[in-house]
């Protein structure tokens, strides 16, 4: 329930000298951590942590977009009800309370070090400059933090070790740390350095891309894996001029999880340093550490790669806290939580209410052993990506680029599609998207608008094939893990339960979500390239 009475702020909480530090990692799929029994050696600092701390083996994002899930992490709140919905939006539209604002009531000193640019929002194509980068995930930090590109340029997804300064700078503060990284992220490895790079791929590989007349965009297209190439990807096959030009192979596949890895191992190696830090600085014993998945990533899995839909690579997340003093360590939680209990949980552990708006719930009491899951039933918004937002800039954009990443054939079409794109969203207002329920047994996923996404969906524009979606689906997690086999039809009293509880809560956010402003007609994409 939502409530619109304001917050008290009592004047002392308890844990009064405790440190909050939380680090949030783009596109991390538990299952290539060791201690989530991932046999491959990418995370040797990750596991040692987690010994010292509690592991949360069934942990659920909001959505399977970097910024819509992360809002929801910082405010416990689902992603319509807080009101971030996609890329585009302002401050105006996000006023909902985040964990920063609340922990600065306290007395605390708030910072954020990223390197994940979806979090600086957005570009402005005409004026080539940022649109109020502060718009919305700075408005409650002192200092806000963002990674430099080197002197040739390059992507900022780099391991973001101006944490480090910061922390030598306010060790005798107490302070709230968010460390956001996007080193793991597409283009897998870009940004990893060479000696690391290779440490995973298949002997002898070479890229099965470099047989066709892709550009290269920043030294990128020849070795890393990036979505130029695997948003051309549907069902293993690889499209070229509207037609399956390259079926993935095993190596294929086993190359890109390679470079996959070598961003976890990068990403590994500065939680590592991280550590050692706050052990050389004496902050360990008195800082709370939150790790988390933003969310995870399809790498493989039925044809699929990056994070386009809400299946269980893409929404299962890490979850690791690691307590002040290593209380609680060794600790493993078997029973599903959502990314909107990681607030309350913390603001339980510093004795500080959540506020009434919140959502989720405290963990607190299944760490201690004396609760159930606040969350035995976990929703999920997938909000339009290509359909919606990157569609519309991403073709004009790359059209107008030199480097276009488009055929002649390709580019004679993208015009059409993009108007058919504006002119259908236009109408709809709200971004249009599908809802999903989950438990640790069964997943339902429910396509709110099936005909306007399998008549616009990017799949039916590059393969040239009609995106058939099935309007609902169920999947027996138990049995398959992987989502394979919709088996709706032969668990129809299940589908009611879970179908009666996802209508329920879908009416209760459409009640309370944020209001819609839409921009203006620039074209603004989520962030540089």
């Amino acid at each position: 329930m939502i409530l619109s009475c304001s917050q008290s702020f009592a004047a002392v909480p308890g844990h009064e000298k405790t440190n909050v530090i939380m680090i949030s990692l783009q596109c991390l799929r538990p299952d290539h951590l060791g201690v989530y029994g991932y046999q491959r050696d990418t995370s040797p600092n990750i596991d040692h942590f987690a010994r010292q701390s509690v592991l949360f083996e069934n942990a659920i994002s909001q959505a399977n977009l970097t910024p819509v899930a992360q809002m929801s992490v910082l405010t416990s709140q689902y992603p319509r009800v807080n009101g971030m919905i996609s890329f585009e939006v302002g401050k105006e539209m996000v006023t909902a309370m985040t964990l920063p604002a609340i922990l600065k009531k306290y007395g605390y000193t708030t910072a954020a070090t990223l390197s994940s640019p979806e979090f600086f929002m957005r570009y402005d194509t005409e004026e080539k400059t940022m649109v109020n980068p502060g718009d919305v995930f700075s408005r409650d930090f002192d200092h806000f933090g963002r990674t430099k590109r080197g002197p040739g340029g390059g992507s900022i997804r780099k391991v973001p070790t101006d944490a480090f300064s910061w922390l030598s700078a306010n060790k005798d503060t107490k302070f709230f740390l968010w460390i956001g990284s996007g080193a793991i992220h597409m283009p897998y490895g870009a940004t990893v350095p060479k000696a690391m790079q290779t440490r995973y791929d298949p002997p002898g590989y070479k890229p099965f891309w470099e047989q066709f007349p892709l550009k290269e965009k920043n030294g990128r297209a020849k070795g890393s894996p990036s979505y130029d190439i695997f948003s051309r990807v549907y069902n293993n096959e690889f499209f070229w001029d509207f037609s399956a030009a390259h079926q993935l192979t095993a190596a294929d596949v086993d190359y890109v999880n390679g470079r996959y890895d070598a961003g976890v191992y990068y990403t590994d190696l500065f939680i590592g340093q991280l550590f050692k830090l706050l052990d050389s600085l004496k902050l360990s014993q008195n800082t709370l550490v939150v790790l988390h998945s933003i969310h995870g990533e399809d790498l493989g899995e039925g044809g699929r790669f990056f994070h386009y839909d809400v299946t269980d690579t893409v929404v299962k997340n890490a979850l690791i806290i690691r307590f002040p003093g290593n209380e609680f360590s060794g600790g493993k939680i078997t029973p599903q939580v959502q990314g909107i209990d990681i607030m309350p949980t913390i603001l339980d552990y510093l004795d500080i209410p959540a506020p009434h708006e919140a959502q989720g719930g405290s963990l607190m009491p299944l760490v201690k052993g004396e609760g159930r899951s606040p969350s035995e039933y976990a929703y999920i918004d997938r909000l339009p990506w290509w359909e919606y937002t990157l569609s519309k800039w991403y073709l004009e954009f790359q059209k107008n680029d030199r480097k276009a990443q488009f055929s002649t054939k390709e580019l004679a079409e993208i015009d059409r599609y993009r108007s058919t794109l504006k002119d259908s969203f236009a109408e709809l207002g709200y971004p249009p998207g599908d809802i999903a329920i989950r438990t640790n047994d069964w997943k339902m996923i429910f396509r709110k608008n099936i005909t306007l996404l399998n008549k616009l969906s990017w799949w039916s524009f590059i393969t040239a094939r009609k995106h058939d979606l099935a309007e609902l689906v169920l999947y027996d997690l138990k049995n398959d893990p992987l989502e394979t086999t919709n088996v709706a039809d032969k668990n129809p009293e299940t589908v009611k339960m879970l179908k009666d509880k996802l209508f329920q809560w879908d009416h209760s956010v459409e009640k309370h979500k944020a209001i819609y402003r839409m921009g203006d007609d620039r074209l603004i994409i989520p962030y540089p390239q």
